[in-house]
């Protein structure tokens, strides 16, 4: 969207760093740092904390109706004339009471997840309904390859696959990374990590440059020039738990996937199911990770062919067209 509108004047409304979100868009910008959801409470980067999950999901919705009067009140005097969401239920509402239009942009929403989880946690239902209320009042959602059940929506459209890609030439990002000749495996967790993986133990007799997430902060990255695509393309392998994200990237990348199961998550049925058609995977059960047996499998992956995507990859400038278009 900021290609086609470069004085688009653009707010972002969430609680990630500022700095991301300013590095990402560029100006204009506007940053307000607001809770729209809860999402899920981790354990760890693998199991989901359900009774967190859900006693978090039920104080947020304990707040609801003041938390859209205010995002209502917001939105009304900001001057918004689009709301686009991935894919919290709270701004769906608001922008239907300020008379917004709000469309999502996602393959999973809320309702889906919360409903899965629901069978062990009752208290989630709740959160489940609030959310496909949200949803319904939706104009539009904009569908991504791996959808769940996004039945909530009334009107969806498919754009395609949104991805990030390398910006950093893979040579040059390896050269700035340290990396060699030998193959380089990432280690890619989210912000929560595995802390229990070490170097030590993965193996790979100086065959295999391993990068770990804690080698990988924010301001390094920046002080390479490098941004996370760059190092997904100068890597050869990912290990990683499969989601949306970094499947996107390692796809817009050319980069090979190992991927571990994520607990009783809906979506991951989904990815396991469709990756294969998108990617070179390979699965590595859990215990395995864990105990750090790692060198084998990724020789293995690195074997394997990398498919040619079955779809374009041009997703994010269908979207940004249809988006620019709902605006005039």
């Amino acid at each position: 969207m900021r290609a086609r509108a470069p004085g688009l004047p653009i707010a972002f409304v969430g609680e990630v760093p500022e700095e991301l979100a300013r590095a990402a868009l560029g100006p204009p910008l506007a940053f307000r740092r607001a809770a729209c959801d809860v999402g899920l409470r981790q354990l760890d980067a693998l199991r989901i904390d359900e009774p967190g999950s859900a006693a978090a999901c039920a104080a947020f919705d304990a707040g609801w109706e003041a938390r859209v009067a205010e995002e209502e009140t917001w939105l009304r005097s900001s001057g918004a004339r689009l709301a686009v969401c991935d894919v919290p239920a709270l701004p769906f509402e608001a922008a239907a009471r300020a008379g917004v239009p709000a469309v999502g942009l996602a393959n999973f929403s809320w309702d889906w997840i919360y409903r899965h989880l629901a069978v062990r946690q009752p208290a989630l239902l709740a959160s489940a309904e609030r959310a496909a209320r949200a949803y319904r009042q939706a104009p539009l959602l904009l569908s991504l390859p791996f959808a769940g059940d996004l039945s909530a929506f009334p009107r969806r459209e498919e754009v395609g696959l949104v991805v990030r890609r390398p910006r950093t030439p893979r040579a040059e990002g390896r050269r700035r990374l340290g990396l060699d000749g030998r193959p380089a495996a990432l280690l890619s967790f989210g912000g929560i990590g595995l802390p229990s993986l070490r170097r030590e133990a993965l193996g790979g007799e100086g065959e295999i440059s391993w990068l770990l997430p804690e080698e990988l902060p924010p301001a390094r990255l920046a002080a390479l020039g490098l941004t996370y695509p760059d190092v997904v393309g100068a890597v050869d392998a990912v290990v990683t738990k499969p989601g949306y994200g970094i499947a996107a990237d390692c796809i817009g990348a050319g980069t090979r996937m190992l991927y571990t199961g994520r607990g009783d998550f809906p979506e991951y049925p989904v990815m396991v199911r469709e990756l294969p058609r998108w990617l070179a995977v390979r699965h590595l059960p859990g215990e395995e990770l864990l105990s750090g047996r790692l060198a084998e499998p990724v020789r293995r992956l690195l074997e394997q062919p990398v498919p040619v995507p079955p779809g374009p990859l041009d997703g994010a400038q269908r979207a940004a067209e249809r988006l620019l278009g709902i605006l005039g």
